[in-house]
């Protein structure tokens, strides 16, 4: 059961009272994300996210915010994507309310000092650059690029060496002005504690917390016409690959009918994927399919790593796995796959942190908390005609999009290879 009070201020607080566990979860979920940047700006809000974490009025040090936490046994921890911004920490009921008032200073209090900018510059460069080096993001990074050309979406939402390195202490200051405002936080508790004891409490925490003037997101309006591939050579054990389609947004009809074609191919070990280019063809130890729905757009992406001169070989039986989806899929695998995101989904739902998440990020981005029950109910009724429909609409040769790194040098035949 999920409850649901808006405060006077805007402030939204999402709660999940789960009597039988020891923990509760808390998330401060806030609406901004790298994508509401400017390319001068690219980086910003993974800059800041950062940086709550170096001092506050009440706790100056660092080691004061994170020991406040692993003190108890508790995690604490934050992430920037492309739509929002989350802070959150996990711990044993008896410290509910010091860990929320810890999450509230961190938001509202933070120092921002010139040296610690500073210095988390330093630390944010040796990010991008381990990102960088790992060829498995790297191959993410340009997959996205080619999905979503010349858009926020397209960029690594820890922005560029450049960007982060023109990050200034007003921009910092101007964008939690303007973002980081109660009307633009969803609160998200789950555990052991009532509804009304985290109202109260969010109530008194979020007092004389001014409004703020933001800009919205830029939509994307792009469609591509033409398949496309890019290929970073790269000395490396295996070759990095990683296949897209832009596929749906987070609101679209079809969407748990992309879902559930995903899970077909590539989610899990009895998946076609794994089957096909695992265990019968031997061309990769991982192989998987996975969507991505942002407000107003999505893709479907195939990753894998496979020997160097068995790129082809992969290229093309993960190419027919994805192009034979077109004919549909048979009653009984769909069955299956329902069954499987169904299971995975209610699995999830036993874990404090997992039914915080799942409540705040509905909040913020559908504006309302998604039931599980219902959300099953419609994924149940996803038929193998709209599956066929959704795969006929969405897995066509002009929007093709692969990205190889590693040890290969065939551009030219990964680009003749880019049919269904």
């Amino acid at each position: 059961m999920f409850q649901k009070s808006t405060l006077d201020n805007g402030m939204r607080v999402v709660t999940s009272e789960m009597p039988h566990t020891r923990s509760v979860s808390m998330c401060m979920f806030v609406g901004v994300g790298s994508r509401y940047e400017t390319d001068e700006e690219a980086g910003l809000s993974h800059f800041l996210e950062h940086m709550v974490f170096k001092g506050t009025e009440l706790r100056p040090e660092p080691q004061q915010i994170s020991g406040a936490i692993e003190g108890v046994g508790g995690v604490i921890n934050a992430a920037t994507e492309h739509e929002l911004t989350v802070y959150w920490c996990k711990v044993a009921q008896p410290y509910f309310e010091d860990s929320l008032a810890l999450l509230f200073d961190l938001l509202r209090n933070s120092l921002y000092e010139p040296d610690d900018i500073e210095k988390e510059r330093h630390v944010i460069f040796e990010e991008l650059g381990m990102i960088n080096d790992y060829p498995t993001y790297k191959v993410e990074a340009l997959i996205y690029e080619m999905l979503w050309p010349g858009h926020p979406l397209g960029r690594d939402p820890g922005g560029t060496r450049e960007s982060v390195g023109a990050i200034t202490r007003e921009m910092i200051l101007d964008f939690v002005a303007a973002y980081y405002t109660p009307d633009n936080i969803v609160v998200s508790v789950a555990g052991n504690v009532s509804h009304e004891d985290v109202v109260a409490q969010v109530e008194r925490l979020s007092e004389n917390w001014g409004l703020g003037e933001r800009s919205e997101w830029t939509p994307f309006n792009g469609a591509q016409c033409g398949a496309q591939s890019k290929v970073e050579y790269r000395k490396t054990e295996q070759a990095h690959l990683s296949l897209a389609l832009p596929g749906v947004s987070l609101t679209h009809p079809k969407r748990y009918a992309l879902d559930m074609l995903s899970v077909a191919l590539g989610e899990g070990m009895s998946s076609r994927l794994f089957v096909e280019v695992r265990e019968k063809l031997g061309l990769a130890y991982d192989v998987h399919s996975e969507v991505s729905h942002f407000t107003d757009t999505g893709a479907i992406i195939v990753s894998a790593g496979v020997d160097p001169k068995r790129v082809y070989d992969a290229v093309a039986t993960i190419l027919e796995q994805v192009g034979a989806l077109r004919d549909g899929l048979p009653e009984d695998e769909l069955e299956k796959a329902k069954r499987l995101s169904a299971g995975r989904l209610m699995l999830r739902m036993e874990d404090t942190r997992a039914v915080a998440s799942w409540m705040g990020q509905s909040e913020m981005l559908l504006g309302e908390i998604a039931h599980v029950d219902d959300v099953i109910e419609q994924v149940n009724a996803v038929t193998t005609e709209d599956v066929q429909c959704l795969a006929n609409d969405v897995l066509v040769s002009e929007r093709l999009n692969i990205a190889v790194v590693g040890p290969c040098r065939g551009h030219r035949r990964i680009e003749r290879m880019l049919r269904l």
